[in-house]
């Protein structure tokens, strides 16, 4: 399995563990028109939320299993009982510490955490509203604002994670590589919340 292939598969693991989790940390995706006609955002989610949804364990374990795999870092070893309980470990670590950051930043920069579906038009025209959407989200009073949220969160996550990473994935490339890909994991599920309910009514049938 090559490297793209593994990070692939932990996108879509993850993504669809917090697609699937009903708790405010990854908030079910809403219809569209956007927020102003939706009402007020739901309260921010609790450090306890943040920490120990059922979102946090899916997305811990997908990643784990995921760098389990394709025995990343190759230092950590690959036994079940040493190398998957410290990447484990360490992928709770990086969720738990994204999650805070990102309900920090959306608190005070007056972020609404909720994706708004499309829920018509073509495929390119609804995964366009995905990508805009991740980088451009509702404020709490309705308008529309850059998020700072997923920046700090994808970024500072990894930021403070690498600390306890071998010395070679400290450095500015591993920092903009699993940074980008934690910003790609939130469009990931961004884009399950937008398509899964027509999937779901598709084979439901």
């Amino acid at each position: 399995m090559t490297a793209a292939t593994s990070l692939l598969c932990v996108c879509i693991l993850s993504s669809f563990a917090h697609a699937q989790d009903d708790t405010p940390l990854q908030p079910k995706a809403e219809a569209f028109p956007p927020a102003a006609s939706a009402g007020a955002p739901p309260a921010p989610a609790s450090p306890l939320r943040d920490l120990f949804a059922p979102g946090v364990f899916g997305q811990t374990l997908a990643a784990a299993a995921t760098d389990q795999i394709r025995r990343f870092p190759i230092q950590w070893g690959h036994g079940v009982t040493h190398g998957f309980a410290i990447r484990a470990a360490s992928e709770y670590g990086q969720v738990a510490l994204g999650n805070l950051i990102e309900s920090g930043i959306q608190t005070w920069h007056r972020e609404d955490p909720r994706y708004f579906r499309r829920g018509g038009g073509n495929f390119f025209i609804r995964t366009f509203h995905v990508i805009a959407n991740t980088m451009v989200v509702h404020s709490a009073d309705g308008g529309r604002t850059v998020s700072l949220a997923l920046p700090a969160s994808a970024y500072g996550s990894w930021a403070i994670a690498s600390r306890w990473y071998p010395a070679d994935l400290r450095g500015v490339a591993s920092f903009f590589q699993y940074g980008s890909l934690n910003v790609g994991m939130k469009a990931a599920g961004n884009f399950l919340c937008e398509f899964w309910p027509d999937a779901k009514a598709i084979f439901g049938k």
